[in-house]
């Protein structure tokens, strides 16, 4: 594994990228309240409106992610026309994301909505404690229409030949059908762009792209079998290979790291340790990160397993902070020499 100085070289790399996120678009709402008392209504608490507020959430997590690194990214995806398209386009431009977005009348923008209650300070802090009590999502699963497929794959065509890679963030919302993912891939590819793929099902849908990222139970659901040690990870990471037809897996384990595999050497994994543990306060989002700053850090040509120890270096900074979060180069220089590899 690199000398951290080498590898804090490395980081200001990623600043001369650009990557070009496809997919499932999310808008997470925060909606925060006081707690003043029980209803007469129905046997439920009054929350007083304290705030509310929006972050991005699945491919532009993703591509939030990857701003946040000083890399160019361009976002596509589909949205409905509704009042939170405009808020994701807002949260995009805000968080220097260049939105590549295509409407479509026949679905809401997906948008899941938290509503949260504050509780007392930390007695030693300024710190208020929040509780989640429910969440509402408005979405649609439906594929998408012929018409709407159309668009994203004129916007694609277009903009990947102004990026060094490609990340397609698959959510099960309709836009990453066999097809439509084939074409992208063939596209990328016939323009020599590295494709990053952050899925949980289907795999044999990303033949031909460079890296896959399943976590352990999508890796285990696919290979049919539990991980419960090296020798099955092993097994695991082979079949996924085959099953894919990709170049490399990488599976992420949470608090068992990470194992990167190649279809040339498949019995030989990369592997890395979780660089926290200890301090996990909220995971959402943190494949996002995982994925976001690997294919970043591919398309200014890192090697893989250098691009995957940035990546599990970022993801266990967001792990620390609540709801979809990201980090920057400056947070990952300061604990990369925090963390013991």
């Amino acid at each position: 594994m690199l000398q951290k100085n080498k590898l804090t070289n490395l980081m200001d790399k990623l600043s001369s990228g650009s990557v070009l996120v496809i997919g499932d678009i999310i808008l997470d709402e925060f909606i925060v309240g006081s707690p003043e008392r029980i209803s007469r209504e129905a046997p439920v608490i009054i929350l007083e409106h304290v705030s509310s507020n929006y972050a991005l959430g699945g491919a532009s997590n993703a591509a939030h992610n990857i701003s946040s690194m000083g890399t160019k990214c361009y976002l596509i995806g589909i949205v409905g026309e509704d009042l939170y398209a405009k808020a994701l386009e807002n949260e995009c431009l805000k968080n220097n994301i260049n939105p590549v977005l295509s409407f479509d009348k026949t679905r809401p923008t997906t948008v899941k909505t938290r509503l949260l209650s504050t509780a007392h300070k930390h007695p030693t802090s300024s710190v208020i404690f929040k509780q989640q009590l429910l969440r509402l999502d408005r979405l649609s699963k439906k594929s998408i229409g012929l018409n709407v497929e159309a668009k994203l794959l004129s916007s694609f065509e277009l903009y990947v030949k102004k990026v060094k890679s490609v990340l397609i963030s698959d959510y099960n919302l309709g836009i990453c059908s066999k097809r439509f993912i084939k074409t992208l891939i063939n596209i990328a590819n016939k323009n020599k762009v590295p494709v990053v793929v952050d899925a949980g099902t289907d795999f044999q849908r990303f033949h031909g792209s460079y890296l896959i990222t399943p976590n352990q139970p999508d890796a285990e659901s696919a290979a049919g079998f539990l991980i419960t040690d090296k020798d099955s990870l092993i097994k695991a990471g082979g079949k996924l290979l085959k099953i894919s037809g990709t170049e490399n897996v990488l599976i992420t384990r949470g608090s068992e790291g990470m194992a990167l595999f190649n279809a040339k050497k498949s019995d030989n994994p990369f592997i890395l340790p979780a660089f926290n543990v200890s301090e996990v306060f909220d995971v959402t989002g943190a494949g996002d990160t995982v994925a976001g700053v690997i294919a970043a850090a591919v398309g200014v040509k890192l090697p893989l397993d250098t691009a995957c120890t940035l990546g599990n270096l970022a993801a266990s900074i967001v792990v620390k902070k609540y709801g979809t979060a990201v980090t920057d180069i400056a947070e990952l220089k300061r604990h990369l020499y925090l963390v013991k590899y």
